[in-house]
């Protein structure tokens, strides 16, 4: 187990930046999650880490050692990739002990550690099976298992579920949660799905084109998004963004929409003076249907999706889209009326301009 630093690390391919001065720490024991969209250097940073990548520039420290310029052997971290790479030729066994024999280790250690990894990912029965008789899920146990058996200061998974069909993703996600929890190891995790970041990370780092946006834990990001881009990324359905303006009045501070207004109070949490444009932000499952005339917005539905538990409506208000997202409603339909209540304190406002929260943000 081991703390990683990482210190205004940056990587250039060619004149473009994949990566622009990350610093950041894994604590020892720590799971972290790099997550972002395809191509903002998430998968980069990890490979740095993992020194399958070379670092332009800053440092990189894996416990009481730098490693920026140390071979990937040396550095004492165990690689979980996508696609499995396992040996089609060799058995489940001799997959999760081919790297301890090359390393020279002893064979009764060899096969202490296989069959103590085979035990803790319950893929005992499976050591003398081939790779071609193994379902996906099987084969990413082993894929883990490999990495396990390295007894490393750290894991680094890079979309290690990817492959695998939503309901063996679930099943994977307790699985390598239940590592984690075994293992007590230091672990970093790409991936570009905000549901296994949510679920598996103690801390989230969120990247947009090379750069971190906001790092903490899962439920502070989605509660305090730094800026927009995040509040777009992490949350399903997307968070509502609407055009408006600051009104001020005898009820206090007002952001009026095309189509509706929400007070914000007399005091709210930031300075702008009235009139200044903003964008308002407000997630789908914050606006709930209101009986008759006590909602803020009056609008009509244009598509009620029956999810099973819950229905999302997408509704419009003058020129605003909305979505709500309410518990399961069968009796809605295209073209009804309704109103709906927007949960204030769950309100959020950004500057238009640079796209950051006009709200204070958890570190």
């Amino acid at each position: 187990m081991a703390e990683i630093v990482l210190s205004d690390v940056s990587k250039l391919f060619g004149t473009t930046k994949a990566v622009d001065s990350v610093s950041l720490t894994v604590a020892d024991g720590e799971f972290m999650v790099f997550v972002g969209p395809s191509g903002c250097g998430k998968s980069t940073t990890l490979r740095m880490v993992a020194g399958l990548e070379t670092v332009t520039s800053g440092t990189i420290h894996i416990g009481n050692r730098e490693v920026t310029r140390l071979q990937p052997k040396d550095r004492n971290v165990a690689m979980v990739f996508q696609n499995y790479a396992l040996y089609a030729h060799k058995n489940v066994y001799d997959n999760l002990a081919f790297g301890l024999k090359v390393r020279g280790t002893e064979k009764s250690e060899i096969d202490q550690r296989v069959r103590r990894a085979a035990a803790m990912l319950g893929i005992e029965e499976l050591l003398a099976r081939k790779p071609k008789q193994l379902s996906g899920g099987q084969m990413q146990r082993v894929a883990l298992g490999r990495a396990l058996v390295r007894e490393p200061d750290a894991f680094l998974l890079d979309e290690p579920l990817s492959n695998l069909d939503a309901k063996m993703r679930v099943r994977m996600r307790e699985e390598i949660a239940k590592l984690h929890s075994a293992t007590g190891s230091s672990m970093v995790y790409v991936t570009h799905d905000q549901i296994e970041a949510m679920t598996l990370g103690d801390r989230i780092a969120v990247m947009s084109q090379g750069v971190v946006q906001q790092i903490g834990r899962p439920l502070e990001i989605y509660d305090r998004p730094a800026n927009m881009f995040v509040a777009n990324f992490v949350g399903s359905p997307e968070m509502n963004m609407v055009e408006g303006a600051l009104q001020t009045g005898d009820g206090g501070v007002s952001v009026v929409c095309d189509g509706f207004s929400l007070p914000l109070g007399e005091n709210p949490p930031f300075e702008r003076p009235p009139g200044d444009k903003i964008i308002l932000g407000v997630r789908p499952e914050h606006l709930a249907l209101a009986n008759g005339e006590a909602g803020q917005i009056s609008a009509e539905i244009e598509l009620a999706e029956q999810m099973g538990a819950q229905t999302l409506l997408l509704c419009r208000s003058g020129g605003s889209s909305l979505s709500s997202l309410i518990s399961r409603n069968d009796a809605v339909q295209r073209g009804d009326r309704i109103t709906l209540q927007a949960a204030i304190e769950q309100v959020h406002l950004f500057d238009p301009s640079s796209g950051n929260s006009l709200l204070s943000v958890s570190a």
